[in-house]
């Protein structure tokens, strides 16, 4: 009505007391309809607010679902109660509303405001958001190889470290755990080892910003860890971790250049979600043990392997020879395994957050604790606080937005010096104190010495490591024009270490002349980076392009102090450098800088047709002048054949299928800094009066990058609508121009130089996947999950190999870790010695010997989720499994062989050859260095076929059984959720393998713990 009044209004102003022919009438009428028009058109741009509640089939309010506009991309979240407003432009449109396990829907809107909207669940996961480089997309229109761990996985395993929650969960990701230690280092890998000598880790990113130490370890003074070391992952909260992305092929790693060779690991960390302000609090309690071990001789039974040993070398026992059978207690009895590593380990997790906001700014706050004792002897315990905090902004025209993440992780480990594990082969009759209760170190005049020594001393050599990890990141983006983006990501990494190892009295054989000492290290990991970007997105019609351009500019510095102080007079000033009589000090320092330029183009028809092919262009300031730079790219693409007609009509039970497959180029510049430099240590010797300096490494300036070239096709399938989804990849990638150290004559004064070789290194397999819902009917569910890998690795060129310093180590044609070893042909049974087949008969068991191979490559791994829900309870069970030949428990008879010097052994050995004509699998036992049966053992054993076996295991990995209790009960305690769980972790180990733990393979380093936690998760 205003509008047409104003028209009138406008007529009569300009055409009153005029004439009405027809012409004037004609203008006339144009006039008023043109002015109604562009008044109704400027009326349809007035902000107009939608509001409305998400719910699910059952009636259930559903939080955090998007909405989003078609058109113009505006965006909000249902809060808490499945509530959500938005402001559009238009009085009628499409809104798209999408949730994790939820069909997506196109809902229209106009003339009704207020919308009632049901979602049904999805059988299949083709509309789940997946992240990838420098942005998102769903698993429905990839065109990558990316694997996904969602939150809600993470959460149901009790684990300290995040990596340990995705083993055994996506097809091509080999994690392997090494040691039970409280933050010891994991092993990973994705699609095997490309490298002969470089590095062969994922790239590790956290929001965006590479995590500057990746998986390198974070200690400096070593501890029970060992070789493992202290993971930089354990001062990473897993429950902060809203989900984690594996990216394997070329179309997924290009982007990201020579950073992207072995894989790339993506972890995004929750964010806050829209509506009123709630807070949620989780806290379990539990407690772990050891899992799979060996079980020791009793005393009774060390006597007589000890007995035998002396009376098969014919040896005469003496005081100085066997003390332990002579002079010390002969009914004594201490079991080392449950001394040293039977105590069961506390934990304690405590972890809070409060989440609110509008839907144009979201915000979460974050605060956790987490604590471990140890199952070792003495108080060791892990303690870790972190905190996060979490701002997500969007102006209201939609046009700016401001993403920031920031937290912070501390972590106090406090554990001994050296794994206790080593020494559970200590002699069972040993006296661990002598009369006035003090650590014993001698019986019956015999003083312990060498290997043999007191256990309990070496809990008392303490390490303590702090450690402090802060990760920030912005991101911010303006709509410049309609459809072009100007976006800035900036980020800072850093992580600084503080350890120390001492070493009193009570820790030290007071027979060996050695006074106190301890070690200290200092360590400081940053890094920054900044990454501008440019992003084109264009629909028209049914095609939709999105360009990305942008660059990259990184820079990455590290210092660290190692101090070895000796010789303290007194135990209470041991973490006093200056107290020290003797200090020796030394130190590191490095930089690294790291800049490239990028792009990709994405173009999309239909959603059927998918093309994505990306490019960068790399400098790495570790590779020598006119070296430094690199050009890598991708193509990948993808076919949804059930987008066309003729397909859907004939293959009604097909209700999805997609054909993908890429290849690119990658590299690898995990090398080192300084390589192309001539180096220099310090030296003992003097020049002047003054510390003189000797060359370390010899430069080569024209080494180059390791390249990678990857293919993959791989076939997606979702049958009866979604609910049985299978994919299936192969992929091959070929590792080349591969950087050696190549032996240089000794003439030249060095023994090595890094340089390229002709060597190419091939890794193939198959990977499938399977996701089923088998049973969905009231209020019971049953989905399974299932992954299968079968790597291949091989060595498929090395130039020159057969007369290279490598002829011994590598092998054409088979993988990285064969090795060529003597054939084992049991135990002889005239003369109950181990034996092995002489090739040429000279009586030498040498290289020439060595004509089989074996492999510890695993044939196949992976994982098998079972979900059960029942009304307000839920199972989760989840099977990690691996097929795999490994060392067995024979490995370790180079060191200690049955019967030889004071050293206990599993009772497996029992089985050992007495007389002649016995079958055995174990050789007579040994006494003496000089006896016939020692070399075999010694010496020959470990580097005969012997020594492997089948190492494949069934692991119960995972179980959580959840109880939510009723809204009703919920309400009356005024709360919004409230659940009850148990979980478990490394519960069972199926396996007939020959030794301790397959997967860790090692008698003398703790297994994998057994965890057993219960909790309570509310939210206010």
């Amino acid at each position: 009505m205003p509008c047409l009044h104003f028209c009138l209004s406008f007529r009569n102003y300009f055409f009153l007391n005029q004439q009405t022919k027809f012409m004037k009438k004609t203008i006339n009428i144009v006039v008023m309809a043109l002015l109604c028009l562009n008044f109704w058109a400027a009326a349809q741009t007035v902000p107009i607010k939608l509001s409305g509640t998400v719910r699910d089939k059952a009636g259930k309010p559903i939080p955090g679902v998007t909405i989003k506009t078609a058109e113009k991309e505006r965006i909000t979240y249902t809060d808490k109660d499945g509530k959500f407003s938005l402001t559009v432009d238009k009085l009628n449109g499409i809104l798209t509303i999408s949730s994790v396990g939820y069909q997506t829907a196109n809902i229209p809107f106009g003339p009704k405001l207020t919308l009632e909207i049901i979602l049904n669940e999805t059988a299949g996961s083709l509309d789940d958001v997946v992240v990838i480089a420098y942005g998102t997309t769903t698993i429905k229109l990839n065109t990558g190889a990316i694997g996904k761990v969602s939150a809600s996985e993470i959460a149901l395993q009790p684990v300290s470290n995040p990596l340990s929650a995705l083993q055994g969960r996506i097809p091509g990701l080999a994690i392997t755990q090494n040691s039970g230690i409280n933050g010891a280092g994991l092993k990973v890998q994705i699609r095997g080892q490309g490298s002969l000598m470089q590095g062969s880790e994922p790239l590790f990113i956290i929001d965006g910003i590479p995590f500057s130490p990746g998986n390198n370890a974070i200690n400096t003074v070593t501890n029970a860890t060992g070789s493992n070391g202290v993971s930089p992952f354990s001062t990473i909260n897993p429950s902060e971790i809203e989900s984690v992305e594996i990216l394997k092929d070329a179309d997924a790693t290009s982007i990201y250049g020579s950073r992207g060779a072995n894989g790339i690991i993506l972890i995004t960390t929750k964010k806050g979600v829209a509506g009123k302000s709630r807070l949620n609090l989780n806290i379990y309690n539990g407690y772990s043990h050891i899992t799979r071990t060996m079980d020791m001789l009793a005393t009774e039974d060390y006597l007589i392997m000890r007995k035998e040993g002396f009376k098969n070398d014919g040896l005469t026992l003496t005081n100085a020879n066997a003390p332990d059978l002579l002079l010390w207690n002969q009914t004594r009895y201490t079991n080392f395994k449950d001394i040293l590593i039977g105590g069961n380990a506390k934990t304690t997790d405590v972890q809070s957050s409060i989440s609110g906001g509008t839907e144009k700014t979201r915000f979460l706050i974050s605060g956790g604790y987490h604590g471990e004792t140890s199952v070792f002897p003495g108080e060791q315990r892990d303690d870790k606080l972190s905190g996060r905090i979490s701002l997500n902004h969007r102006s209201t025209d939609e046009r700016f937005s401001l993403d920031f993440n920031g937290g912070l992780l501390y972590d106090r480990n406090k554990m001994s010096s050296g794994d206790l594990t080593a020494y559970i082969n200590m002699p069972p009759n040993m006296r661990l104190y002598d009369d006035a209760g003090n650590l014993n170190w001698q019986e019956g005049g015999t003083f312990f010495g060498g290997a043999i020594t007191n256990p309990l001393a070496a809990a008392n050599r303490q390490y303590t490591g702090k450690f402090s990890n802060l990760t920030t990141s912005v991101n911010m983006a303006y709509e410049i024009l309609a459809g072009l983006k100007g976006k800035v990501s900036l980020g800072y990494n850093s992580l600084s270490g503080n350890d120390q190892a001492l070493n009193p009295s009570s820790s030290i054989n007071p027979n060996s002349g050695t006074l106190p000492y301890s070690n200290f290290g200092r360590s400081f990991l940053g890094s920054w980076i900044v990454e501008p970007q440019l992003e084109y997105t264009n629909t028209s019609g049914k095609g939709k392009l999105n360009i990305l351009a942008g660059g990259t500019l990184q820079n990455t510095s590290s210092n660290t102090l190692s101090v070895s102080a000796q010789n303290y007079r007194n135990d209470i000033l041991l973490s006093s450098i200056a107290a020290a009589g003797n200090v020796t000090t030394s130190n590191s320092d490095y930089a690294y800088r790291y800049t490239a330029i990028y792009g990709r183009i994405n173009y999309n028809f239909a959603d059927k047709y998918l093309i994505n092919l990306t490019g960068r262009r790399d400098g790495s300031s570790r590779f020598g002048p006119g070296k430094r730079f690199a050009n890598f790219g991708a193509l990948g693409t993808a076919w949804i054949f059930t987008g066309e007609d003729y397909i859907r009509e004939k293959l009604s039970w097909l209700s999805f299928g997609k054909i993908r497959a890429s290849y690119g180029t990658t590299g690898n510049d995990q090398i080192g800094n300084y390589k192309f430099l001539d180096t220099w240590t310090n030296s003992s010797l003097l020049y002047q009066g003054n510390a003189g300096l000797q060359p370390s490494s010899l430069y080569n300036a024209d080494f180059s990058w390791e390249t990678n070239h990857k293919a993959e096709v791989a076939l997606e399938l979702g049958l009866l609508k979604n609910r049985i989804m299978l994919s299936a990849a192969y992929f091959v990638n070929h590792s080349g121009n591969q950087l050696i150290n190549y032996q240089l004559p000794i003439q030249t004064g060095f023994t090595s130089i890094l340089r390229n070789f002709d060597a190419v290194v091939q890794n193939s397999g198959l990977e499938i996947s399977l996701e089923s819902t088998n049973f969905l009917s009231g209020a019971f569910k049953w989905t399974s999950n299932a992954n299968l890998s079968i790597p291949k690795n091989k060595l498929v060129k090395f130039s020159g190999l057969d007369r290279s310093s490598y002829a011994n180590t590598y092998i054409i044609g088979e993988p990285l870790s064969a090795k060529r070893v003597l054939e084992y042909l049991g135990v002889d049974q005239s003369t109950g010695i181990y034996s092995f087949r002489d090739l040429n008969g000279d009586g030498l068991y040498d290289a020439s010997d060595r004509i089989l191979v074996r492999n510890i490559q695993p044939d196949f791994y992976g994982g098998l989720q079972n979900s059960f829900s029942y009304k307000n309870i839920k199972l989760d069970i989840f099977l990690e499994f691996r097929k795999q030949i490994g060392y067995n428990y024979l490995y370790t008879q180079s060191t200690f062989i049955p019967g030889y010097f004071y050293f206990n052994q599993p009772t497996i050995v029992l089985d050992r050859w007495q007389a002649v004509g016995d079958l055995a699998d174990i050789q007579r036992f040994v006494a003496s260095g000089s006896s016939s049966a020692y070399a075999p053992a010694g010496s020959y054993l470990p580097a005969s076929s012997a020594v492997f076996s089948d190492a494949s295991f069934i692991r119960l990995k995972n179980v959580s059984l959840t109880y939510a209790f009723a809204e009703r009960w919920v309400k009356k305690l005024k709360l919004q959720q409230l659940s009850i769980y148990v979980h478990g972790q490394n519960l069972l180990t199926m396996t007939g393998y020959k030794g301790a733990d397959p997967e860790s393979q090692n008698l003398f380093v703790l297994p994998p713990l057994r965890t057993i936690t219960a909790g309570l998760q509310l939210t206010l």
